[in-house]
């Protein structure tokens, strides 16, 4: 099978490169990133119109009050993909002799009210055209919300300490990605309704959640959580060392899927997951290593 994905292009329509090539900026006045998840992104830098020198800044700092502290955000990207196998699955599948294209729109808004309210939604918009067969489950979304959470600021008891409160539609990574992590490889990513707990220190973060996977359906407007799935956990993160990246991480997982299909049958699913992984770097090398335990029941009914 030959697979030919050599035109993906990451435009940022609404937040674009923040650098130009050779452009130096000073050490006091660090420029925002564009992380994933979009809703990592802090632009309340842009609060102080000296360090405003971007093109973009308009409108990645919005203020809506004199005081600067209620603002809004907007940002966006679209991704182009094609798409070309040969010989697929060993010539059981029918071919694509010219290939499909694979397209992903997605804009978000970001909305501060003071340093204890946050509203983040984002639109998302996946197509797909050309493919022989028509799209596969995960290539095509005509139009849906892709994320749409309030977070409340629940405690901040000192300066570089909070709990924060999650409560809607929204994307989840962690830790190295092996368990839980955002759907970037299909044309459709993924998302989870429910709510996340997270406690933000010097020396630990703890996130507990419990949600339910959103389904995807090719329509506008129709993506509805699962009800025969729920998926909670507890993640917690501590830093090991101060001069060199160290880091500890434990979890636990449960999921509970009323329809598993498995070899012997279809049935209701409990599974358990305890993990810990210990991930850094020294030097010139990097090191990562991950152990979990799963545990659990499936009833299959009896044949």
């Amino acid at each position: 099978m030959f697979r030919i994905s050599e035109l993906l292009i990451l435009l940022v329509v609404i937040a674009g490169a923040n650098q130009m090539i050779g452009q130096e900026k000073p050490a006091s006045l660090p420029r925002p990133l564009y992380p994933l998840p979009r809703y990592e992104e802090d632009w309340s830098l842009l609060s102080d119109p000296a360090k405003r020198d971007d093109f973009w800044d308009p409108i990645k700092f919005i203020p809506l009050n004199e005081d600067r502290n209620v603002f809004l955000s907007f940002g966006g990207e679209f991704r182009e993909t094609y798409e070309r196998f040969h010989h697929t699955n060993f010539g059981l599948s029918p071919d694509d002799p010219d290939g499909y294209l694979l397209q992903r729109y997605l804009f978000h808004v970001d909305f501060h009210a003071g340093q204890r309210f946050r509203f983040f939604g984002e639109l998302n918009s996946s197509l797909e055209d050309g493919r022989t067969g028509g799209p596969r489950p995960l290539d095509k979304d005509k139009l849906d919300v892709h994320q749409g959470f309030l977070e409340f600021v629940l405690l901040k008891p000192q300066g570089n300490s909070s709990l924060t409160l999650r409560i809607g539609r929204h994307e989840m990574a962690f830790g190295s990605g092996r368990m839980i992590d955002l759907r970037e490889g299909p044309n459709v990513p993924l998302s989870f309704d429910g709510f996340r707990l997270s406690w933000k220190s010097p020396g630990w973060q703890v996130d507990g959640f419990a949600t339910r996977p959103v389904q995807n359906k090719p329509g506008v407007f129709d993506d509805p959580p699962q009800h025969d799935f729920a998926f909670w956990g507890l993640y917690a993160t501590h830093p090991l060392g101060q001069t060199q990246r160290k880091t500890l991480d434990f979890y636990y997982l449960g999921l509970d899927l009323k329809h598993a299909v498995f070899n012997q049958g279809a049935g209701h699913e409990k599974r358990h997951t305890l993990g810990a992984r210990v991930w850094g770097e020294r030097g010139p090398w990097a090191y990562d290593a991950e152990a979990m335990y799963q545990f659990g029941n499936f009833a299959c009914p009896s044949v």
